[in-house]
C-alpha cells in the first residue's frame, strides 16, 4: 500500500506534534529555554488533512494530558523567567541503512554524545535501507536496518530518500521511485496495520517532500527544516513511472520548495537531501557526478539537480545538509550558490576515501571513517561538531563518553544572502549559457552563417510593425545558430577524424548542444508579452509551442545516444507546430506572408537538423562521414528553397527597401552554398572516410549526450 487517506494522516501529525520537542537524556539541562510551536508540513502529494480524528485520538487544538500546549513553558516557568535563548540541536547522519558493525557503533555514540551535549533531533540524509530499499512497509529491513542499529537515540528521526532507497533493476540505480513510497508508508503503519505496530515511533516521513519548524512559536520558529527529495531530480537512471516525470514531479517539488522557502517565517532555513551540490568524495559536484562531464551527460552528471537547487534553495537556505559520499565534509560556500554553506555526513553505516576530483575549498574532511555530525542552532549563532566513530575502540573514538571531543568545531553567526539573481534554470530549460557566441569558431558552414543572418537582418529592418519585425529577426538568429548545430558537429567530427583525437567529437558535441539552446531562447525572447501589444493571431501561438517543446525536452531522462527520441521527437514536433501556425495564415497583405514564409523556413531548419542529429546517431563510424556530409547537402539545398518564397510574396516596400532587387536573400546564399557544398562533398567527406573508421566507437557515442541537456 503507498500514501494513505487524510483521516490516517491526522493520527500521524498528533503523534509528531507530541514527539516533535522530545530530547535525549541530558537534553533538557542544556537547553533550558521553552521549546515549542512545532510545525509539521506532512501532507502528501494530493491530500489534505481534514478536521476529523479517529476515537482515541486528541482534537486538533488540544493536548492529551501531561503535556504543554503551545506557547506555554513546562515547570510552571513564565516566558518572562527566561534568559537563556531558544536552541535546536540535531544529529546529521547519513547513508545509515546497512545495519552494519559501524551503523550500531554510530548509533552508540551518537546517544552518548547527545547525553552530554543535548539533541532534538536526528535528520536522516538517505540511502535509508541498503541494498536496495524495501519491498513494503512491514519489510523487517526497518527493524533490522534502522530500529535496532539506532534503538540507543530516543529522538524524532527525520527522513529523506536516497537512490538505494528507490532500486529498481539493481541496489542504489534510483530506477524505480515508486519503491521509496514504501518508506513513507512505514511512517503510518500504526494507523494501516494495527496489529503489526513499528517497534518506535522515531521514523518520520511524512511524504517524499515536507517541511518541519522548530524552536519557537508557529508566528516565528527559530529553524525550518526543509527535506528534498533528490532522487528524482539527481538519479542516475530514468525511471519509466510517469508519476516520477520531469513535468508531473519534479516542476511540482521545484515550485513546493520555491513557495515554501519564500513564505517561511523562520529566521533559519535549512534544506537536506541525499544528494549533494558540492562534494570532494567519490560522487563529486552536482553536475560533474562520478566524473561524467555534464555536456555529454547531463541528467547521469547532475546537471539538472545542480540548476534545480540553484533555484530553490541557492542563497535561501542558510544550510544545505547531504550524504550519498561516505565521508565527513565542511564544505566553504560557493559564489554560484551564494551565502548557502554546505555539511556532507554520508558515513552513518559505510565509510569511502576522499576523491577530491573537483577540489573544493573545505572547512574539513575527512574519508575512510564512520562518523555524524552535530549541529546547535541558537539565536544567530550556528555551532557544529564532527564526531569519527571507531567500531573497534572502547570509547568508541569520542576519547571519553563523559567529555567526547569532536574532530572538528566550528562557530559561525548567521550570513545574509549575497543577493544572488533568480534562477530559472530547471524550470525553464530552454535557459543556456548568456555568453554563447555563435560566430567565434571557424567552421565549414561559416559562409552560408553569414549570409543568411545578414539577408535577415536587412530583412527584419524594413518591416514596420515592431513585434512582427522582432519575430524575422529571431528567426535569422535562431537560424544560424541551427546551422551552428550541424557545423559543430561536423567541426567536432573532422578534427576527431584528422588528428585522432575523440575528445574533439565531444567538444563539437558540447558546442552544437549550447547553439541548439541558444537558437530556441533566442526564438522565446523575440514573443512579446500580452501588455507589450503581443502578436497577430495565429502567430500568438507561437509561445504555446515553445512552452510545449520546453516539456517535452525537459521530461525525458534518457541521456544515451542510442535513444535519440529523447531529443528528436520534441524537436520534430515543435518543427510541425511552427508549421501549423504558418498553415493557419489567412492575411495576406503587409509583411505577414513575410513572417509566415520566415517561420516556415525555421520549422524546416528543425526538420533538416534534426534528421542530420537523428543520422549522426544511429550509423556506424564507416558511414558517419557519407551520411553526415548527405544530410547537410539536403539541409542546404532546403533552405534555399525556403528562401524563395519570402522573396516572392515580400511586398515592394520592403525589397525596395533593402535595395537588392527581388532576390535579396537566395542569390547570395546561392552563391556561397555552391562553394561550401563542394568543400563538404571533396575535402570534407574525404577526411571523414580516411579517419573515422579508426577512432574507437566510445568516442563517438558521446556526441550527441551533450545535446540532450535540453532538460536541464
Amino acid at each position: 500500500m503507498k500514501y494513505i487517506n487524510s483521516s490516517i494522516l491526522l493520527v500521524v501529525m498528533m503523534s509528531l506534534a507530541a514527539c516533535g520537542g522530545s530530547s535525549s537524556k541530558g537534553s533538557s539541562s542544556n537547553n533550558a529555554g521553552p521549546v515549542g510551536g512545532d510545525i509539521v508540513d506532512e501532507t502528501p502529494s494530493g491530500e489534505t488533512p481534514t478536521d476529523e480524528t479517529p476515537d482515541g485520538e486528541t482534537p486538533t487544538g488540544e493536548t492529551p494530558d501531561g503535556e504543554t500546549p503551545v506557547g506555554e513553558t513546562p515547570g510552571g516557568e513564565t516566558p518572562g523567567e527566561v534568559t537563556e535563548p531558544i536552541a535546536v540541536r540535531m544529529i546529521l547522519i547519513g547513508d545509515g541503512g546497512s545495519g552494519s558493525a559501524g551503523a550500531y557503533a554510530v548509533g552508540e555514540a551518537v546517544a552518548k554524545v547527545c547525553a552530554v551535549k543535548g539533541c532534538d533531533l536526528v535528520l536522516g540524509l538517505g540511502d535509508n535501507i541498503y541494498e536496495s530499499g524495501v519491498s513494503s512497509e512491514l519489510d523487517p529491513q526497518f527493524e533490522e536496518k534502522f530500529e535496532l542499529p539506532f534503538a540507543p537515540i530516543d529522538l524524532p528521526f527525520y527522513m529523506v530518500l536516497g537512490n538505494h532507497d528507490n532500486s529498481g533493476f539493481f541496489g542504489g540505480d534510483g530506477a524505480n521511485n515508486s519503491n521509496g513510497d514504501y518508506q513513507v508508508d512505514y511512517h503510518y503503519r500504526d494507523a494501516l496495520h494495527p496489529d503489526q505496530p513499528r517497534q518506535t515511533q522515531r521514523w518520520n516521513m511524512p511524504a517524499r517532500y515536507y517541511r518541519v519548524a522548530k524552536g519557537g512559536d508557529a508566528a516565528a520558529p527559530l529553524l525550518e527544516l526543509f527535506a528534498v527529495d533528490s532522487n528524482q531530480v539527481a538519479g542516475g537512471f530514468p525511471d519509466s513511472d510517469e508519476n516520477f516525470s520531469y513535468n508531473s514531479y519534479g516542476l511540482a517539488q521545484a515550485q513546493w520548495l520555491k513557495d515554501a522557502m519564500a513564505n517561511s517565517k523562520a529566521k533559519w532555513k535549512i534544506a537536506f537531501a541525499h544528494h549533494p551540490y558540492i562534494s570532494n568524495g567519490s560522487h563529486g559536484n552536482a553536475g560533474n557526478y562520478d566524473g561524467v562531464p555534464g555536456f555529454v551527460a547531463p541528467v547521469l552528471a547532475g546537471s539538472r539537480y545542480k540548476a534545480f537547487l540553484e533555484e530553490t534553495i541557492c542563497d535561501k537556505a542558510d544550510f544545505f545538509f547531504a550524504g550519498h559520499d561516505h565521508d565527513l565534509q565542511w564544505l566553504m560556500p560557493v559564489a554560484s550558490c551564494g551565502k548557502t554553506g554546505f555539511v556532507v555526513s554520508g558515513a552513518a553505516s559505510k565509510t569511502r576515501s576522499l576523491e577530491n576530483r573537483d577540489d573544493n575549498a573545505v572547512y574539513y574532511e575527512k574519508g575512510d571513517s564512520y562518523g555524524f555530525v552535530w549541529v546547535e542552532i541558537k539565536g544567530d549563532k550556528m555551532l557544529g561538531e564532527v564526531y569519527q566513530v571507531d567500531p573497534d575502540d572502547a570509547a568508541l573514538g569520542l576519547g571519553s563518553f563523559s567529555a567526547p571531543q569532536p574532530a572538528f568545531r566550528r562557530e559561525q553567526t548567521q550570513m545574509a544572502a549575497v543577493g544572488l539573481p533568480e534562477s530559472d534554470g530547471f524550470t525553464n530549460p530552454l535557459e543556456g549559457e548568456s555568453d554563447f557566441d555563435v560566430n567565434d569558431q571557424e567552421g565549414n558552414l561559416d559562409p552560408v552563417q553569414a549570409q543568411f543572418a545578414a539577408g535577415f537582418a536587412g530583412l527584419a529592418a524594413a518591416i514596420p510593425e515592431e513585434n512582427m519585425a522582432g519575430v524575422v529577426a529571431a528567426v535569422g538568429q535562431s537560424g544560424n545558430a541551427l546551422l551552428e548545430v550541424v557545423d559543430s558537429l561536423i567541426s567536432g567530427l573532422q578534427g576527431a577524424a584528422t588528428e585522432q583525437n575523440p575528445e574533439l567529437v565531444l567538444a563539437g558535441g558540447e558546442r552544437a548542444s549550447q547553439a541548439l539552446l541558444y537558437a530556441l531562447q533566442n526564438l522565446q525572447s523575440a514573443i512579446p508579452a500580452p501588455s507589450a501589444g503581443g502578436l497577430p493571431a495565429p502567430f500568438d501561438q507561437l509561445a504555446a509551442a515553445l512552452e510545449q517543446f520546453s516539456g517535452e525536452a525537459g521530461s525525458e531522462d534518457d541521456v544515451t545516444s542510442a535513444d535519440l527520441r529523447s531529443l528528436t521527437d520534441p524537436l520534430n514536433n515543435l518543427a510541425a507546430n511552427i508549421q501549423g501556425i504558418v498553415d493557419s495564415i489567412e492575411e495576406e497583405g503587409g509583411s505577414v506572408p513575410v513572417a509566415g514564409g520566415a517561420l516556415s523556413l525555421l520549422s524546416e531548419l528543425l526538420f533538416d537538423v534534426t534528421r542530420v542529429i537523428d543520422a549522426v546517431g544511429n550509423v556506424s563510424s564507416s558511414e558517419l562521414g557519407q551520411v553526415l556530409v548527405s544530410t547537410t547537402d539536403d539541409l542546404l539545398s532546403n533552405l534555399l528553397l525556403k528562401v524563395v518564397p519570402i522573396e516572392e510574396f515580400a511586398p515592394a516596400e520592403v525589397s525596395n527597401a533593402i535595395g537588392l532587387g527581388p532576390d535579396f536573400i537566395s542569390s547570395g546564399l546561392l552563391l556561397v552554398v555552391r562553394e561550401v557544398t563542394y568543400t563538404l562533398d571533396t575535402t570534407v567527406l574525404q577526411s571523414l572516410l580516411q579517419g573515422l573508421g579508426g577512432l574507437p566507437l566510445p568516442g563517438l557515442g558521446g556526441l550527441l549526450d551533450g545535446l540532450s541537456g535540453l532538460g536541464g
